[in-house]
């Protein structure tokens, strides 16, 4: 009984609190009920709503039919035109229809491939021909027999045309293609599908990791040929596959318009295969951490699996990184990338760090840092490098250049008739210095702008311009089958060049005067040194069979064109002016000089004192008039003075080459003159022989210390210890007349051509045969034929003849009388025969053997003489 009761008291409880719990429950209900409302509301998908631009706005509203599950196949015979379904369909009395949760399939003429359309919403209004329009709206999708996926929200495709029109954001994919754009027209039949704006296309590829993506204004999708074309200002976004020791590749490339096509690889992937770029093309493209390449043009043509850029008009290539960016300009281009190779045509250029290459078509190959390694250039073809210290400049037909890792340039060789040029950027030792070769120039370079050496090839013609410095400042140059070129260690100044091949050296000076001469020297080889700064040369030695030509730079009469020629020539350059110092000839020299001349075994001609200096070989020198040796002779070709030095010796062809100023015989025999040194004043014409001097004719002569013989005065002066033989006197001996040479000592000997008058001074002593006088003075004076008319002799006057002495003051001898007048205080006649007589004047007649005194005489001083004359016999 007790369980029962607590039984019955469960169950009265139970039903106590059973209100509450179905209060709750209904509470619960209640929450849910409106959660569920509140979802419907809020994340309900909206009612679509037919939005199109082209939607008609006069479509009837009687409708005539609603049907559930409609679905409808239009035929064309056998074949299936097109299918419809939908889960409501309402017709309306003009036959349009509204459809609900509609799929469109649109067959092909095959029957078999078809294009779908499937919508929350359709309106399908009928047109001739089996044809009509549906207005798609709310979810749109589209799958082309093409395999062209759509998505957007309003359609209108049109059966006619087969085109599907969309004027709101669509979203469209075929294999791993992939876009977007806002407004789109799908064409089937044409299999292209046009996107309106903003547009985006992608082509990912997930085994390779490429990507590429492309945004335009405007593009069509040509599915047929695999082509995009984007308008309206354009970017692509291109990322290459990387691989094992090759990082990817980004290239984001920019156009106004261009034409990418789409290469079909694996499992019918597409990716960018090239891609057309046109107005106002920029590129830029960067493998890796490597450097940024920005490439600029009017065109481009980019074929992706190769890494080639085609590009066409003003086309700018810029490379950053390294050392300095690497710049590349022409009309034209072709860029491999992958391959580092550029070649370039129209009005190219180059330029990298201190260098620029230039010419109408250059072929450029790529480090792994895409600078510049190589480069080939033709065309007008040039390249400069530009360094603090100077520029260098090759030029030519065609040229190769080759550049270091860190774009250095290390060589240029120009192919064909080249020109290289050097400016320096301070002109203290020369302003410019151009080389120009026949057929190649090799420059080769050992460092950061550091000349090594250039070689030439063909006839080569190098010239240095020097500034204005030094009044004999003079440009030099050299000319050569073939020159070598070596600079010094600084790589800027030059230390050593080889001429070789029909050598020339030519010396131009700035300014012209009278002691400027253009100096032009002749060999087959040429080797110079220079100085250790600066680029002036020390020394050019030129090697067998040297010609040298010196031409003045102001004509006047006493200058002339200089010749010298020998077996080698070595020309020294001085330290301080840095111009020509000396010629040194060596071997066979030969210099000349108008009508002068001059040869030994060594010649120097120095040109501060324009003195030609000839030694070894018997040294000698001529001209029109006269040669003359000398163990030493030198040459003063400014002042025309010769100085001849340790035994001279002369010779004048004739008398009438010195003048008439050598007291000899006219006639065409040579005159001769020695002594221990000589020294001729040209231009004076007066000619000095000292030391032991002695110059004859035939058997006459003079001897004396020191000769000196002016032409221009006709004046012939013997000094010191005077002897000569000038003349001989007739002579009666036993009836019988002959010639006896006359000879006459003295310490001084005078002679005047004008005056035929030659004059013995200090200590004479005159002999013929066994008859002599002496005195202080003797004057002889010539005839019209320089025959001896008159002799006074003067002062302690003594004549001596067998078994006759005679003295006094002054004696005068007649010569076409014979007959000797006397006179002194007194006169004195001592003769073994005829006894001793003394008188003022006393005359000895020779001819008849007999002597008469007389009382005060006058004496005759006056006569005159020459310096050669023929007595006649007695």
């Amino acid at each position: 009984m007790a369980v029962k009761k607590n039984e019955t008291v469960k169950q009265f409880q139970l039903r106590a609190r059973l209100p509450k719990i179905l209060g709750l429950a209904a509470a619960v209900v209640l929450v849910v009920t409106v959660g569920l409302i509140a979802y419907s509301i809020f994340f309900r998908k909206p009612d679509p709503t037919f939005r199109m631009s082209n939607f008609p706005a006069n479509l009837s509203q009687d409708v005539v039919a609603t049907v559930n599950g409609y679905e409808r196949r239009e035929m064309d015979g056998q074949r299936t035109l097109y299918f419809i379904r939908a889960d409501k369909a309402t017709s309306f009395s003009d036959n349009h229809q509204e459809l609900e949760n509609v799929f469109l399939e649109v067959f092909g003429e095959d029957g078999a491939s078809s294009d779908k359309i499937s919508a929350l919403k359709a309106v399908y209004v009928p047109a001739d021909n089996k044809n009509f329009t549906a207005y798609f709206a709310g979810s749109v999708n589209i799958d082309t027999r093409d395999h062209l996926k759509v998505k957007t929200e309003q359609v209108t495709y049109t059966k006619e045309n087969e085109t599907a029109a969309a004027e709101e954001a669509v979203e469209f994919e075929r294999a791993n293609v992939r876009g977007s754009s806002f407004g789109a027209i799908v064409r089937v039949t044409e299999k292209q599908v046009e996107l309106l704006r903003d547009v985006k296309v992608h082509a990912d590829s997930e085994a390779t990791s490429e990507r590429s993506a492309l945004t335009a204004g405007y593009a069509v999708y040509d599915q047929g040929n695999e082509r995009i074309d984007l308008s309206n200002g354009m970017t692509a976004e291109l990322a290459s596959a990387s691989e094992a020791e090759k990082p990817a590749r980004i290239s984001t490339l920019k156009a106004g318009r261009s034409t990418a096509f789409l290469g079909i690889g694996t499992e019918e992937k597409r990716s960018i295969d090239k891609i057309e770029l046109f107005e106002n093309v920029h590129i830029e493209s960067r493998e890796g951490d490597g450097p940024l390449t920005r490439i600029d043009s009017q065109y481009a043509h980019y074929q992706k699996p190769i890494d080639r850029f085609d590009l066409r008009g003003g086309v700018h290539i810029l490379t950053e990184g390294g050392s300095g960016p690497t710049e590349v300009r022409a009309e034209n281009a072709v860029y491999d990338q992958d391959d580092g190779r550029v070649d370039l045509t129209g009005n190219a250029s180059v330029a990298q760090g201190l260098n620029l290459v230039k010419g109408g078509v250059i072929h450029a190959e790529l480090n792994a840092a895409k600078k510049v390694r190589f480069a080939e250039v033709s065309e007008n073809a040039s390249v400069k490098q530009t360094t603090a210290e100077r520029s260098t400049e090759v030029s030519g037909p065609r040229i190769k250049a080759a550049f270091s890792d860190d774009q250095a340039l290390t060589s240029a060789n120009v192919i064909g008739q080249g020109l290289a040029v050097l400016v320096p950027t301070d002109p203290g030792e020369y302003t410019k210095l151009t080389m120009s070769a026949a057929q190649a120039i090799d420059v080769t370079f050992k460092g950061e702008g550091m000349l090594d050496k250039m070689i030439t090839k063909g006839r080569t013609n190098i010239k240095m311009d020097v500034p204005n410095r030094s009044p004999d400042a003079a440009n030099k140059s050299v000319a050569a089958d073939n020159v070598t070129t070596e600079f010094a260690a600084n790589g800027k100044d030059m230390s050593r060049a080889v001429a070789v091949g029909n050598a020339q050296l030519i010396l131009s000076p700035l300014a012209s005067s009278e002691n400027n001469y253009q100096t032009t020297v002749n060999a087959p080889r040429f080797d110079c040194e220079f100085f250790p700064a600066g680029s002036d040369p020390k020394t050019c030695i030129a090697s067998a069979a040297v010609k040298t030509v010196r031409v003045p730079t102001r004509p006047a009469a006493d200058r002339g064109t200089q010749t010298l020629t020998s077996d080698k020539l070595t020309a020294n350059f001085d330290a301080g002016s840095r111009e020509l110092a000396s010629l040194e000839a060596l071997g066979n020299a030969k210099f000349n000089e108008r009508d002068r001349n001059g040869t030994s075994e060594k010649i120097t001609y120095t040109t501060a004192d324009q003195t030609v200096r000839l030694r070894g070989g018997s040294p000698n020198v001529w001209d029109g008039k006269a040669r003359a040796k000398a163990p030493e002779i030198d040459w003063n070709t400014r002042d025309e003075v010769s100085e001849l030095r340790g035994g001279a010796s002369t010779t004048y062809y004739s008398v009438s080459n010195t003048g008439g100023a050598a007291p000899f015989a006219k006639s065409e025999k040579p005159v001769y003159v020695t002594a221990d040194n000589a020294r001729f004043d040209h231009r004076a014409e007066v000619a000095v022989f000292s030391g032991n001097a002695r110059g004859w004719q035939d058997k006459n002569y003079v001897r004396g210390h020191r000769l000196t013989m002016s032409e221009k005065d006709g004046r012939f002066v013997a000094e010191e210890n005077v002897q000569s033989l000038l003349y001989d006197a007739k002579r009666r001996e036993n009836g019988a007349e002959t010639n006896q040479p006359v000879f006459v000592a003295a310490q001084k000997l005078v002679y005047t051509r004008d005056d035929r008058h030659i004059r013995y001074e200090n200590n004479v002593d005159i002999r013929q045969g066994k008859d002599r006088i002496t005195g202080g003075t003797a004057d002889i004076f010539l005839n019209e034929n320089d025959e001896p008319s008159k002799t006074e002799v003067r002062q302690n006057v003594v004549m001596t003849q067998p078994d006759r002495r005679a003295t006094g003051d002054y004696v005068r001898y007649d010569s076409e009388g014979e007959t000797a007048v006397l006179e002194g205080s007194p006169a004195t006649v001592e003769d073994s025969v005829q006894g001793r007589t003394q008188a003022s004047e006393i005359t000895v007649n020779l001819k008849e053997n007999r002597f008469a005194g007389q009382g005060p005489s006058r004496q005759n001083s006056a006569g005159r003489m020459r310096s050669v004359y023929k007595p006649q016999n007695q």
